[in-house]
């Protein structure tokens, strides 16, 4: 793992930030602004990174994230938003991660 430019620091960040955004999915308000700045950051970076991510994937997080919105819902509705979401963030981990291990 190398960090030859400034650009190589962005992958640990998104990390760090999907990692904050799991966190604060199961501690804080279900409707907090914050998650939806990161929806915006995750697919800046995405889409600068074009062919590394499944876009499907991404854009599915971030219908869940806008679902997750909506007060009306609960129960097993709610709990397959938060699944669809907590795996759209251990996929963005796991790329990220990818990203850092290859030459």
């Amino acid at each position: 793992m190398y960090f030859d430019t400034y650009a190589d620091f962005i992958p640990p960040m998104i990390i760090a930030l999907t990692l904050w955004v799991m966190r604060a999915r199961f501690t804080s308000r279900i409707d907090t602004p914050w998650p939806m700045l990161y929806y915006a950051v995750l697919v800046i970076f995405v889409r600068a990174n074009e062919g590394t991510f499944n876009n499907y994937w991404i854009f599915a997080g971030v219908v869940a994230a806008l679902f997750l919105r909506f007060e009306f819902m609960g129960g097993i509705i709610l709990k397959l938003f938060r699944l669809v979401e907590f795996l759209v963030h251990v996929y963005v981990i796991l790329k990220c991660l990818l990203m850092l291990t290859r030459p």
